[in-house]
């Protein structure tokens, strides 16, 4: 069979999108993917170039797929084991809107890119790929998939030495906190709005100096665009204010850490199938299909978090009693739990229900992370998984006896045990296929074999400001 062709733009689309960006004097546009550690790469085409740059795409290495979070390149993966190879970024355009003018970067626009061979044909190491995959898994099943990520930041004025020096002197949750940052939530607020990125809300958090902003629920890929273009528009205005932010998992090794909780729901119809319909009574409030979901959630749970909280940092992160989501149980609004249910009604809605991973953070790639979500869910569902009943304390205040007794288990902190869990599941391997599982598995072992010669001080140093 012969690889697809590339497809030149439209011109009435190339006009359309050269129009917006002569407008608002844009002279470059970033391309931009993220990586197997959860890093965005990028590359910069005059705006002349971009009509050519969708047609042929961009040049880059075959082994940004094997770089590891400190831009070491590891050639443990087989099918990736020398430096030879290109590929192609390709910018991911179906309308004038894909193409954003970036508020905080005047001058530059932003365009997610996909990765595809140099006959145009698919790359198996191609992140957004693998979600598109599972979306469709989705649409065969007859579902739609909402999602939506909570992105938490340390905001710390900038330093010579990096260490984090407190952009807000807190108390957490509180309006004292936000007065300190007035100038940079303005500022952020606005960006996001001009740069098309919906919120729910912001708020000051329980970390040091540490700030949520809660995206809009959207469609699978649409919600991990919007997740990667929250990270410009934060890291732009924390600059614009001499202020810089991290999105790391952990940036002190005393703190409370970040995570971009992750929020999935499946719909059918226009309306939410995890919600208990009239003759279709489930426990909690859940459907047949939600029951279903969560409990395929909760049966792959420690290989879904070897991809959703992948890194060093992340390991580092889960302890108990900092809401990291330390132990394999899931809770109706148990903010300790790993999987948190959150049921709709009431004032929210019945299709409001949505299942809450909680160690899920900015190392994952966000693609990866949200397909592994949904093909473990639609696995649970395809098996008719039998939901367990709910933890709804802070397991971490038992003891080991009282845990082992109720058949709950820590969520790794090792290296070799998160690495054991992710081949251990059929389920991830089938969602990130052979090739980039392996790749992936390379990158997590290189990692750890950085650790093994640092303190954890100077592994939560490193990773800070990658993020």
């Amino acid at each position: 069979m012969e690889p697809p062709s590339p497809t030149p733009l439209p011109p009435q689309l190339v006009d359309g999108i050269r129009a917006r960006l002569d407008a608002q004097d844009v002279v470059g546009v970033q391309i931009g993917w993220v990586d197997d550690n959860g890093i965005v790469r990028s590359r910069v085409v005059p705006t002349d170039q971009l009509a050519g740059a969708a047609h042929r795409g961009v040049g880059i290495t075959a082994v940004f797929a094997v770089f590891d979070s400190h831009d070491g390149i590891t050639f443990a993966h087989e099918g990736l084991s020398t430096p030879s190879g290109d590929v192609r970024l390709v910018p991911v355009i179906d309308s004038v809107d894909s193409v954003v003018p970036l508020a905080g970067q005047p001058g530059l626009a932003w365009v997610n890119g996909r990765q595809v061979a140099v006959d145009g044909s698919p790359w198996p190491y191609d992140q957004r790929a693998v979600l598109e995959r599972q979306v469709s898994a989705a649409a065969e099943a007859g579902f739609e998939v909402k999602a939506g990520f909570e992105v938490e930041v340390v905001l710390s004025h900038d330093r010579e030495d990096g260490e984090v020096a407190g952009a807000h002197r807190g108390p957490a949750y509180s309006a004292n906190a936000v007065q300190d940052l007035s100038g940079f939530t303005r500022t952020l607020l606005t960006d996001l709005r001009a740069n098309g990125v919906g919120i729910g809300q912001l708020h000051a958090e329980y970390g040091a100096s540490q700030v949520e902003i809660a995206l809009d629920a959207l469609d699978p890929l649409a919600a991990c665009d919007a997740q990667v273009l929250a990270r410009q528009s934060i890291h732009a205005a924390a600059r614009a204010h001499g202020l810089r932010a991290s999105l790391a998992p952990i940036t002190t090794t005393d703190g409370a850490g970040n995570g971009w909780h992750l929020h999935t729901s499946l719909w059918r119809d226009g309306h939410n199938a995890l919600t208990a319909s009239e003759g279709d009574g489930g426990p909690h409030g859940l459907s047949a299909v939600g029951a279903a979901y969560l409990a395929g959630l909760h049966r792959e749970l420690h290989g879904i978090v070897a991809v959703t909280a992948p890194s060093t940092g992340s390991l580092l992160r889960r302890r108990p009693h900092f809401w990291a989501g330390v132990y394999d149980v899931w809770g109706v609004e148990n903010r300790e739990a790993a999987l948190r249910l959150v049921p709709g009604g009431g004032l929210l809605g019945a299709d409001h229900t949505n299942v809450e991973l909680k160690p899920s953070d900015a190392s994952a790639n966000p693609y990866l992370a949200l397909a592994t979500v949904i093909g473990a869910g639609l696995a649970g569902v395809r098996d008719g998984a039998s939901l367990d009943e709910p933890v709804q304390e802070d397991v971490g205040g038992w003891d080991d006896a009282r845990r082992s007794a109720a058949g709950i288990r820590a969520l790794a902190t090792t290296h070799e045990e998160q690495r054991a869990n992710l081949l251990a599941s059929d389920v991830v391997r089938e969602v990130l296929g052979d090739d980039l599982l392996g790749a992936f598995v390379a990158c997590r072992d290189a990692d750890a074999a950085w650790a093994v010669e640092h303190t954890d001080e100077e592994i939560v140093a490193s990773l800070r400001w990658v993020y």
